[in-house]
């Protein structure tokens, strides 16, 4: 259940670091909304995701995996929709957004666990 949390969290710093850096993607609301919108975004991550990654393989393979960064950005969309006024971005806004959290969730996930570790 701790881990549930943390990634939890980690997700809405990732969405957050996503929201600073970029202009037009834009979390509108505070800390409760940032966190619902966080386990939505789970819940979709979970659910969704590896049915449109089954689907779409031959296209991840032919693209030499960068259509799984769209794969991405339609999450992060399809969240949005589930969650409306929670997230206002371009769709470039949307793409970049996605790559960006992806990248601080990575990040986080690799200070967390070395920290763990010791």
């Amino acid at each position: 259940m701790l881990k549930f949390f943390v990634r939890l969290l980690l997700t809405m710093a990732a969405l957050k670091g996503a929201d600073i850096c970029l202009d037009n993607f834009n979390l509108n609301k505070g800390f409760l909304s940032l966190l619902i919108f966080s386990l939505i975004l789970g819940i979709v991550n979970w659910i969704v995701k590896p049915i449109l990654v089954f689907f779409s393989i031959p296209l991840i393979v032919l693209s030499i995996g960068l259509f799984y960064l769209c794969i991405n950005a339609l999450i992060l969309y399809v969240t949005s929709l589930i969650m409306p006024g929670e997230l206002t971005a371009t769709a470039w806004g949307i793409f970049w957004g996605s790559i960006l959290m992806s990248f601080f969730h990575w990040l986080l996930t690799v200070i967390f666990r070395s920290r763990e570790k010791n």
